[in-house]
């Protein structure tokens, strides 16, 4: 089932509030604060878990921070259409799994949010990084911060055999990776777009190694193919993509 009323109108709050971020930024910060008190609520009561809270709340916070960034009204526009989108299926993805643990279309629903969050916070902390001058440690902590929790509810949902401490050894270990990744990129002379692009190709070729083996599928091909997909897709976007001068 891909409709259900309570999350469409969940939804259509949602667009009320990317209304008052792209119009009225200046008066976001209580209607989105009462937004985040009415999602929690939401959520608790669509899926019986607070755990699921994360990746829609995150998505909000995600594109509020990048909506400034984009110049074009067109693409910005697009942009919160397709965060609305987003946010549907991640309260939907969770309101299935909630009553049904093996739905896998509900954890595809829910990868597809968890990545969706991660590039939003990825490109709009390094856009935001290249506009306001701070030192590197600060966005390589944010980054950390932020894939952190990701990576531990994306654990929880895949249902892979892990413990608890299994899954915050291996959720600091994303971590680590895309703090590393994103020191390496600050010397290189591209975009918030293109940096962000990068470093979820580079979380998403981590994960999946880390998910094929405890899902028994991990072969010496499968790390050859991540190989090739990590370099071949870097390669091409930063072949097609605008270089800045370095400063």
């Amino acid at each position: 089932m891909l409709w259900e009323f309570s999350i469409f109108f969940l939804t259509l709050v949602y667009l009320g509030i990317l209304w008052i971020a792209y119009s009225y930024p200046a008066s976001l910060f209580w209607p989105g604060a009462f937004f985040l008190l009415i999602l929690l609520v939401s959520i608790r009561t669509i899926s019986r878990r607070y755990i699921f809270f994360v990746f829609p709340a995150l998505l909000a916070i995600g594109t509020v921070l990048l909506l400034p960034l984009i110049d074009s009204p067109a693409q910005a526009k697009a942009f919160l259409a397709l965060s609305i989108g987003v946010f549907y299926f991640s309260v939907l993805g969770a309101h299935r799994l909630g009553r049904y643990k093996e739905d896998q279309t509900a954890k595809a629903m829910l990868n597809l949010a968890a990545f969706s969050v991660l590039f939003c916070w990825f490109s709009a902390g390094y856009g935001w990084y290249l506009n306001v001058q701070m030192p590197v440690w600060i966005i390589m902590v944010t980054f950390a911060l932020i894939t952190f929790p990701i990576s531990y509810i994306l654990l929880v949902i895949n249902e892979l055999n892990l413990d608890k401490y299994q899954r915050i050894l291996y959720s600091i270990f994303l971590s680590y990776l895309i703090a590393g990744a994103i020191w390496m990129q600050n010397f290189w002379p591209f975009g918030y777009l293109t940096t962000g692009v990068i470093t979820l190709i580079i979380y998403y070729s981590g994960w999946d190694i880390i998910r094929s083996y405890f899902l028994e599928k991990l072969a010496f091909q499968r790390i050859v193919f991540n190989i090739l997909f990590l370099a071949g897709t870097a390669s091409l976007l930063l072949l097609s993509t605008k270089w800045y001068p370095a400063i």
